[in-house]
């Protein structure tokens, strides 16, 4: 395992902390600035954590793909893709305006990150 993956492991396993701390001890969602730290930190979190899931899956489906760096990065942009969708609903909820229209608009959003995230290569 490259020596950048054992770190953004380490990274991950602070974000979660941090999250958690928040989530337990932290803040309590009086101001923006407090719900923004909040989904911020768990999107880094679920954005890292679905990388390497991503990048396990990858690493099983090439076995004797060598630039692992490649892996990696494709890899990250599925993970951060899928905490992208969590946190923008997330945010939806947060604010209260989650509603048939803001969910309809959020969606074409999201298919539309997707199809330019599936084009490159």
């Amino acid at each position: 395992m490259p020596k950048y993956v054992k770190f953004l492991i380490f990274v991950c396993v602070l974000m979660w902390g941090w999250w958690l701390y928040l989530l337990f001890f932290g803040i309590f969602p009086d101001s923006y600035k407090e719900i923004f730290l909040f989904l911020g930190v768990l999107f880094f979190a679920l954005g890292l954590s679905f990388s390497f899931i991503f990048y396990f899956i990858y690493l099983k489906k090439y076995p004797n793909f060598t630039d692992l760096r490649i892996l990696f990065r494709r890899a990250l942009k599925w993970g951060f893709f899928i905490s992208f969708g969590v946190i923008g609903v997330g945010l939806m909820k947060a604010f209260h305006i989650i509603n048939l229209l803001n969910t309809g608009l959020f969606g074409l959003l999201y298919i539309g990150v997707f199809v330019q995230l599936r084009g490159r290569k």
